[in-house]
């Protein structure tokens, strides 16, 4: 077995908006009550929210957000990288993935 790691510093949000951004306003929505509620109903307002939070953010915020959201969605990543290799013609079995901030 082999573990690869990598790590990654400076990373620019603004570029991974188009992923960030549905993912923090569909986590917004889920938080449920009133506004999760609205924002559940009202996809483009929810994307609003969430690009101003981003805006707004600190970047070691954005970061704290960015492992969340990779450990969140673990097995997609792992499906997806399975999916790719397999599309590539490489054989391997990708056993984890996980994210953690320093």
């Amino acid at each position: 077995m082999i573990e690869l790691k990598i790590l990654l510093d400076e990373v620019d949000y603004r570029s991974l908006s188009e992923v960030l951004i549905p993912a923090l306003a569909e986590s917004m929505a889920k938080d449920g009550g009133v506004l999760g509620g609205m924002l559940s109903q009202n996809k483009e307002l929810a994307a609003s929210m969430a690009r101003t939070v981003l805006d707004k953010m600190p970047q070691e915020k954005k970061d704290e957000l960015l492992v969340q959201l990779l450990n969140r969605n673990r097995d997609k990543l792992l499906e997806k990288g399975r999916t790719l290799a397999a599309e590539n013609g490489v054989r391997l079995q990708l056993c984890d993935v996980s994210a953690r901030k320093f």
